[in-house]
């Protein structure tokens, strides 16, 4: 974690929910558990983030730098402290966006199509996620959007 004295630990920051089912964890610093709803957000405190990722709550994501987060911090500056995000802009945090989607449904090549797909999109939640992400962006491509489907083993609505 980067060191930074004016990191108010006791703010609370968006987090957000991309699977479309509930989730919640144990709090480790307070009482109670925190929930998500389905694609929701919710204000959770910095000091809660950190102690369950120092904890290895796979929500958060798989590896050191949160990659596939089922729960994506929204706050830059709390992600900079992770180091999920680094200073620079040359390490981002590997997480399923709306932009990345379309970014990768506007390639080309069918082949870098599916290996953009296969190599970033690994959970059960990003999986789902992605299919809702091609109708809220009303993506309209049969051969892309079917290879999602199988990948993904979900349908469409």
């Amino acid at each position: 974690m980067v060191e930074n004295k004016n990191f108010d630990l006791d703010k609370k920051v968006t987090v957000r929910n991309i699977a479309p089912w509930h989730v919640a964890f144990p709090n480790i610093e307070d009482r109670g558990d925190t929930t998500f709803a389905p694609n929701g957000t919710t204000r959770v405190r910095r000091d809660e983030i950190i102690a369950q990722i120092q904890r290895g709550n796979k929500l958060f994501g798989l590896d050191e730098f949160g990659s596939h987060a089922t729960l994506y911090i929204e706050d830059e500056e709390t992600r900079k402290f992770l180091e999920f995000d680094s200073e620079d802009g040359k390490r981002k945090q590997n997480v399923l966006t709306p932009e990345k989607a379309k970014e990768w449904f506007a390639l080309k090549s069918f082949k870098s199509f599916e290996k953009h797909i296969r190599e970033n999109v690994i959970t059960r939640a990003e999986k789902q996620y992605l299919l809702t992400l091609i109708e809220e962006l009303k993506i309209n491509e049969y051969d892309k959007i079917s290879f999602c489907q199988e990948y993904c083993q979900f349908t469409l609505r």
